[in-house]
């Protein structure tokens, strides 16, 4: 880019980091991601969302959990995206009451719930009693 004297932005660093998770290739989006920064590009939602999709991609809950500490630190509120993210990698990783957590985080931040996040929690429940839970918490009622 910087050869044909086009100067990267956020836009096009977050694409490019976008290609090493979906490489499934975290050290070097870790790496670039340092880069980014060096390069005085101020990450936003969408490239940190980038990143934590990129560690729950690859059960990495620890470095996904700094990475969104990061994030609020800077004082970036998580989106949908994000809480999906967080909700489905611990849910499948932890238990399903990490996931209600975050679905519940989710909501009181003001992010409503779309459907896949309300499908990946319902997903989720595997006992009868956490099926009744997930039901009620995305507002359907059994018949």
């Amino acid at each position: 880019m910087t050869r044909d004297k086009c100067s990267p932005d956020l836009c096009s660093y977050t694409t490019l980091l976008s290609a090493y998770v979906n490489a499934s290739d975290m050290e070097g989006a870790e790496k670039f991601f340092i880069r980014l920064k060096r390069d005085g590009i101020v990450p936003n939602v969408v490239t940190y969302g980038t990143l934590i999709k990129g560690y729950a991609k690859i059960n990495n809950l620890d470095k996904m959990m700094k990475t969104y500490e990061e994030m609020r630190l800077q004082g970036i509120k998580a989106n949908q995206t994000i809480f999906t993210n967080l909700m489905d990698a611990h849910g499948k990783h932890i238990d399903f009451g990490s996931a209600v957590t975050w679905f519940k985080e989710m909501v009181s931040s003001g992010c409503n719930p779309d459907k896949k996040a309300k499908n990946i929690l319902l997903s989720l429940a595997k006992t009868g009693e956490e099926k009744q839970e997930a039901l009620e918490l995305v507002g359907i009622s059994q018949q």
